[in-house]
């Protein structure tokens, strides 16, 4: 295979591997309120059916690492691929069993973890540099498309069988398991492409041990003066891509147009205007990623960000502590400001995240590295997740909020330590932080 179709192919597959990502995590949104209204699991648990996506991410993070480097990325990328497609009946067909239906979620987020390190991390290593960000935008840009997706299907099912409120038990049982039985197409595909894919050269040179240069061995651990600086912040990026808020709004954004005024269907079409914005964004900004660099996209998204998210925690401030009725009105305030939101995560941290992660991380350290970010990543997401609801009936939608906002500053705040990568091959990123100087915020 000549290198243009070993790129053409090698983007296909990231595509891929980014929609199983967003489609992971973008089902439950439309099927979760379907969960509710039958009434037979507590909020709590809920919670945790939810977040169970999440708790697999966190399990599959502790070995990925390990898995890219001992096993490859190529076969990690199958074993995801593999075990979302063995998730899939599982969670469909389970909805009355609180155990097997827990299980089969933590098996579709351990699918997600492995990709989410696996993928990213392949593309950094085999494309050129000069497209390296758009390269790693279509990850990106698909997980988009899958959010996309799913919110399309939940509006068509909850069209077909009736929203959450109107379905009888039937409808809502049916719903349910359709969902999730239409994912198993394009995890097919990816899972039989997958097979095709070229092993990345850096794992095949270091046959695993992460050789790079003339034959020399890099020494020392990810603990190490070298390598911390860059671990930290590619922990605190993680850390704060899932503390303000993404998993929590990607997983029940129906229920937060409903409680913020929306009725039945609408907030369905609701959900998927949002996507849809972070979709096309996302467009804008690959465009935009190596051309403007990836420092000034954080600023400004997570700038933006957090002023959607303080908007969003107003609305919902005024309906809670000071008697404004809840209604369309109420409901499209939330639903502009979670559109304003969108449009800056999508053009900042969306496009950027997983690109400053694995141009960030030494080679010596990316497998690992990654896989220890994703750790904190997940840890953080399957926290809120799992305890959302018991968080919003004990102090409300807007502390949730609120809250969103005060880590969207720190995030800013961690951005500006984040130097600029873009146009840089990965020789010259591996030493990025090699001189010893104090670590100043970026101009």
């Amino acid at each position: 295979m000549n290198e243009k179709g070993y790129i053409r192919l090698s983007l296909i597959a990231s595509g891929l591997g980014g929609m199983l990502y967003g489609m992971d995590f973008g089902v439950i949104a439309a099927a979760e309120p379907y969960m509710k209204a039958m009434g037979i699991y507590s909020d709590s648990m809920i919670s945790h059916i939810v977040g169970a996506v999440l708790l697999g991410g966190l399990v599959s993070s502790i070995t990925a690492g390990w898995l890219c480097d001992f096993f490859g990325r190529k076969k990690t990328i199958i074993l995801s691929s593999a075990m979302f497609l063995a998730a899939i009946p599982v969670v469909s067909l389970s909805l009355d069993c609180y155990p097997v239906l827990f299980v089969g979620r933590v098996l579709q987020g351990m699918s997600a973890g492995y990709m989410a390190v696996a993928m990213p991390m392949y593309l950094a290593e085999v494309l050129p540099a000069d497209i390296r960000g758009r390269g790693t935008g279509v990850f990106q840009f698909f997980l988009g498309l899958g959010l996309v997706i799913a919110a399309g299907a939940g509006c068509l099912i909850a069209t077909w069988y009736g929203a959450s409120d109107t379905a009888d038990a039937a409808g809502r049982v049916a719903a349910w398991g359709a969902n999730f039985w239409w994912t198993m197409l394009p995890v097919a595909v990816l899972f039989v492409l997958s097979f095709f894919l070229v092993e990345s050269p850096v794992w095949v040179k270091g046959t695993g041990k992460r050789e790079v240069g003339c034959g020399k061995r890099e020494e020392g651990s990810i603990f190490s003066s070298r390598y911390i600086i860059p671990f930290l912040l590619a922990v605190l990026v993680l850390t704060f891509n899932k503390t303000t808020g993404m998993s929590s709004f990607t997983s029940y954004l129906v229920t937060i147009l409903h409680e913020a005024g929306f009725d039945g269907i609408f907030a369905n079409w609701g959900q998927l205007v949002v996507k849809l914005t972070n979709l096309l964004v996302t467009i804008a900004a690959a465009a935009l990623v190596d051309k403007k660099g990836r420092t000034w996209l954080l600023k400004v998204g997570t700038g933006g960000m957090t002023l959607g998210l303080a908007a969003i925690g107003s609305v919902f401030l005024s309906i809670e502590r000071f008697g404004v009725e809840a209604n369309n009105f109420t409901g499209i305030l939330t639903l502009v400001s979670f559109f304003f939101m969108q449009v800056f995560y999508a053009l900042g941290p969306g496009i950027c995240v997983w690109l400053v992660l694995s141009e960030l991380m030494p080679s010596r350290i990316r497998a690992n590295g990654m896989a220890i970010a994703l750790f904190m990543n997940q840890l953080v997401a399957w926290g809120l997740a799992s305890w959302f609801r018991p968080w919003v009936a004990e102090w409300g939608w807007s502390s949730m909020f609120y809250f969103f906002a005060v880590n969207g500053v720190l995030y800013f705040i961690t951005v500006c330590f984040i130097p600029e990568t873009k146009g840089k091959k990965l020789e010259e990123l591996e030493h990025l932080f090699d001189k010893k100087k104090p670590l100043t915020p970026n101009p």
